[in-house]
């Protein structure tokens, strides 16, 4: 403040731009403070819109939606592999056929990874990772920004791939103690 002896080394925005300021001493720079209304001069529709686009760090956002078409792929392929087709037309004798495939039980995370990875026993860590890479670069986020549920279809397959190679690990282990 023009004959303020304290030195002014604390920052205040000139206006809502912030990228020009005034320099104050601790006293002012409380009053201008208390004073100062980054809202002034804009409608309540601006305040709000300013509001919303904040609450993100003004960064985009997409909109999500039910399904996507890659999601309704990949549930397909899924569906397919464990009932033989879509849920609502569940064909007994080629379900018992797909469960037929596994020794043991059909429905445990396992079997349910491996057939959202389009995968079918006996699987190789090679061969799990393999497919990992073509689905988590086909689905990743970053390349599919169109699509809201691909940040979803990547955690899907990427605890996929988590439970084959845990299960693949214990595998190995349980083999060499026999």
């Amino acid at each position: 403040m023009p004959g303020c002896p304290d030195e002014g080394d604390h920052k205040a925005p000139k206006h809502r731009g912030l990228n020009d300021y005034y320099f104050f001493c601790t006293n002012h720079i409380k009053e201008y403070n208390k004073a100062w209304d980054f809202f002034s001069g804009m409608s309540n529709s601006e305040v709000q819109n300013h509001m919303r686009e904040s609450r993100y760090g003004d960064r985009p956002t997409w909109k999500h939606t039910e399904t996507s078409a890659e999601e309704e792929l990949l549930k397909a392929a899924r569906n397919s592999y464990f009932y033989g087709g879509e849920k609502s037309q569940h064909d007994e004798k080629k379900h018992n056929d797909n469960k037929r495939k596994f020794a043991g039980d059909t429905n445990t995370p396992e079997y349910e990874a491996m057939a959202l990875m389009g995968l079918e026993p006996p699987v190789t860590l090679d061969e799990i990772k393999t497919r990992y890479k073509k689905l988590a670069k086909k689905y990743h986020p970053d390349l599919n920004r169109d699509n809201p549920n691909a940040e979803e279809l990547l955690k899907e397959i990427n605890m996929a791939y988590t439970i084959l190679k845990l299960a693949l690990k214990d595998y190995k282990e349980l083999q060499e103690k026999q």
